[in-house]
């Protein structure tokens, strides 16, 4: 058994969740430290309210170049207890998420890293940047250190499908909520003194577009509460959701036209409608030529796997490092059906995925 299929199903056994990423925190901290690496831990976890920071290790610099590889540490609901096994090409789970997404990712930095190391070869500047809480927005990464960051350009090992598979883009998103607040009136004595929150909530939901807007925005609507007896006019109900684009100005012009709805049936009505938008992150795109994708592409090609660049619909660490002007794009680590207890990830795509990082590596240490 490779050793990179080894140090997986022994992380992935490790229990974690969001919030709670502090023992395999340690554990890949320990990895990194015994690459030889300098690690440091931010204040994230404070941020976030939870018990781990973003975890930063640093290695090399013999030669010129820089880049910068990142994964996340936590994982979605259903991640306790997990019991990897090997079954076919596959490794899979018993009855529990198997956590690949991500700590696919995180085993084939820590592989590439040690294969790159192995060489005796003169390596760049290799950084390693670990996130905490990303299944909850992309959180802990909006609280990274930027300074810490030397590298122009990054690989977010953080992508379902067969390893080749390379996003170049993802959205922007936002959360948005409606407070509607109506008047409360007997529903039997006196209904037309009332002002019914629920009836307003629901025009509202009735004009605004959900579901796929066009080919490149999405929204979805997915609470409305409201609660009441029913022989009272009621005057409260709140409803939530959120709304991406790959293309930032048609994310604000949607949200400009469930403000004029609500505006609309605010005054339709006699309702208040408080609208209230929170903007996650924001979207990126990188050109097909640009060095980052090129370069993958080329060593793809070298081990005889085809390169697929397609567009993604949701959010990552790299929208917050190419926020900050770190050219990032997504890497796919052979796994499939995350975040469902079907998980799975094709073994030889995980070994691919380690010699895809010593690879990166290397090149970047020859092209200078």
């Amino acid at each position: 058994m490779e050793r990179i299929v080894r140090e997986f199903m022994e992380m992935v056994r490790i229990d974690a969740a969001s919030q709670n990423e502090r023992q395999i925190a340690d554990h890949v901290m320990a990895q990194l430290r015994e690459l030889g690496c300098d690690v440091y831990e931010d204040q994230a976890g404070a941020h976030v309210g939870g018990n781990t920071g973003n975890v930063y290790g640093v290695i090399g610099g013999e030669a010129p170049g820089s880049l910068l590889f990142s994964a996340h540490l936590d994982r979605v609901a259903n991640g306790l207890g997990i019991n990897p096994r090997i079954e076919g090409d596959k490794i899979v789970s018993d009855g529990t998420i198997l956590a690949a997404d991500d700590l696919s990712g995180v085993a084939a930095i820590i592989d590439g890293i040690r294969r790159a190391k192995d060489t005796g070869k003169p390596l760049p500047r290799v950084e390693v940047f670990l996130s905490v809480c990303e299944e909850r927005g992309v959180l802990g990464s909006k609280y990274l250190e930027r300074d810490r960051i030397k590298s122009a350009q990054a690989y977010v090992l953080d992508c379902s499908g067969r390893v080749g598979g390379i996003i170049n883009s993802a959205p922007s998103k936002s959360q948005v909520s409606m407070t509607v607040t109506g008047r409360e009136a007997h529903a039997g004595v006196a209904p037309e003194a009332g002002i019914n929150a629920v009836v307003a909530g629901a025009k509202i939901l009735a004009r605004i577009k959900d579901g796929r807007i066009d080919d490149e925005s999405t929204a979805n609507f997915s609470t409305f509460e409201a609660k009441g007896s029913t022989n009272v006019v009621n005057a409260h109900a709140l409803i939530k959701g959120e709304a991406r684009s790959r293309n930032h100005q048609k994310l604000l012009d949607y949200l400009a036209d469930v403000e004029t709805v609500c505006k609309e049936v605010a005054a339709e009505t006699g309702a208040g409608v408080d609208l209230n938008v929170e903007h996650d992150y924001r979207c990126f795109y990188v050109e097909d030529s640009h060095p980052v994708i090129a370069r993958l592409k080329a060593i793809y090609d070298n081990m005889g796997i085809a390169a697929e660049i397609k567009g993604g619909g949701g959010g990552m660490d790299a929208n917050r490092f190419n926020e900050h002007g770190i050219v990032s794009i997504g890497v796919a680590t052979g796994y499939a059906a995350n975040h469902s207890a079907r998980e799975n990830i094709v073994v030889n795509d995980l070994v691919a995925a380690g010699e895809m990082v010593s690879r990166l590596i290397l090149t970047v240490a020859d092209e200078s």
